[in-house]
């Protein structure tokens, strides 16, 4: 008999609520066999601590008509922490249109209207906010076709915005973290403390790429107390911090519900469009789900945008204390700035060995180094793929992939650096190797703009 202090004991945590990639092969089913198979005790987690009261009690109401719930009988409710606090929380008494509560916003009939009502609420809210952070707002649609038109309208009031399709750029090979590597090996010192980086790092120009240095030579010296230690611990650290802090929010965050899953926000507008879809190896209630994960990445504010032509998973839901149904609003006039599309370019997108195909005399090398983030370029088609060339000198500075497509329907197309990453002989695979001229080179990462 086997002893019970050595027995095998499984736990696994799953919520079929959340099953949302049936289409990769995901189901309930494995949950379900898990109890069968191993007579397992389910045990029910069902406190929020994440989302208000009324968030949380409109989120249940979403979720409750999908069939075969395993948690039917188990409604998800507030933790018992804040159970005293105001449904609606801070917002209660700031807003005094929607008083915290879970709002359905008309959106007009068109992803252009949407954008301009979901943008144009976030503004109203974000004056009522002395602590408003764009960084801690997203908005969340089922397709990336429904947030175009918000990243553009966002790029022309200027409110700091990032698209989450985009493939982080490589931290470790951009210009300004190459700088600085260069600088501590070469430099003297064995031993080193945040303060001597971060005094090193003001002598630098301004830029995002130097404002993400400082913020991580500033997170060293919190984890490490100031203290001095080898400049080898550092390198390590810079390296680990770097994978995740390239990933972080600097702006209004634009996802599809299936990339939302697992993060959580402040406030969220979730988008119309597309939820009536069921997708290949779906059954009937993925898009409901789907929509739930999407409403419960909130905490503090909900806006739950609704075109004209109608929502089944909104039109649907009972009369709740936690939500409001709100009056069309007065939205500015459609401008052709909506019609634009932005496109941030990957090193797949790029030629990666272009500038060092040019011995390091060329001129190309001193124009590249001359660029910052933010400085624009001309864009225009050459023989067989498309050139980036600064206009004033003509003198081009690095070209795209000859496997890059641009989006279709769009007559002009302009472009401006996002990064300058480095490349150099031994990242080249051994067959190219020859072509190259240069030991170490720049290369251009720009984000494209086309216009109707």
């Amino acid at each position: 008999m086997q002893d019970e202090g050595n027995k095998l004991t499984l736990f696994a945590v799953g919520d079929d609520d959340q099953n949302i990639y049936s289409f990769d092969g995901a189901s309930v089913e494995f949950i379900r066999r898990f109890t069968d198979d191993y007579q397992a005790k389910p045990q029910f987690l069902v406190e929020n601590y994440r989302s208000s009261a009324n968030i949380i009690d409109v989120a249940n109401l979403i979720i409750q008509p999908a069939s075969e719930r395993m948690k039917a009988e188990q409604p998800i409710t507030i933790d018992r922490a804040r159970r005293r606090l105001l449904a609606g929380g801070a917002w209660e008494a700031r807003d005094p249109v929607a008083r915290g509560r879970v709002q359905v916003l008309p959106a007009c009939e068109s992803p252009t209207h949407q954008a301009l009502a979901a943008i144009t609420e976030l503004q109203r809210l974000a004056a009522l906010d002395a602590d408003w952070k764009w960084s801690h707002c997203a908005v969340i649609a089922r397709e990336w076709r429904y947030l175009e038109p918000v990243r553009a309208y966002c790029e022309h009031l200027d409110i700091p915005v990032q698209m989450a399709d985009n493939e982080a750029t490589k931290f470790w090979k951009l210009r300004e973290t190459q700088a600085l590597l260069i600088w501590l090996r070469s430099s003297e010192r064995k031993l080193i403390d945040s303060q001597a980086i971060s005094l090193w790092l003001d002598t630098q120009t301004d830029g995002p790429w130097w404002a993400l240095l400082r913020e991580g030579a500033h997170a060293y010296g919190l984890e490490t107390a100031g203290v001095e230690l080898p400049v080898g611990h550092f390198i390590e650290w810079l390296a680990e911090w770097g994978r995740e802090a390239r990933r972080r929010q600097s702006g209004l965050l634009l996802l599809t519900a299936h990339s939302s899953k697992g993060l959580e926000f402040e406030h969220v507008v979730v988008l119309d469009g597309g939820w009536d879809r069921v997708g290949e190896n779906e059954d009937l209630d993925a898009p409901r789900r789907l929509y739930y994960v999407a409403v419960t990445r909130a905490k503090s504010l909900l806006v739950l945008c609704r075109l004209a032509s109608g929502n089944k998973l909104i039109d649907a839901l009972p009369a709740s204390s936690g939500a409001i149904q709100r009056a069309p609003m007065a939205l500015p006039e459609p401008m052709s700035a909506l019609s634009r599309r932005y496109q941030l370019l990957t090193p797949a997108d790029v030629d990666l060995g272009f500038s060092g195909r040019f011995a390091p005399s060329h001129p190309i090398h001193q124009a590249i180094s001359a660029l910052r983030p933010g400085s624009t370029l001309e864009v225009r088609r050459a023989t067989d793929r498309w050139e980036l060339l600064i206009s004033s000198s003509n003198i081009v500075v690095g070209r795209l992939s000859r496997g890059y497509n641009p989006p279709r329907g769009f007559a002009q197309v302009y472009a401006r650096v996002h990064a300058i990453i480095i490349r150099r002989l031994d990242d080249e695979d051994e067959g190219f190797r020859r072509t190259i001229r240069s030991a170490r080179w720049e290369i251009v990462l720009p984000e494209l703009l086309f216009e109707s």
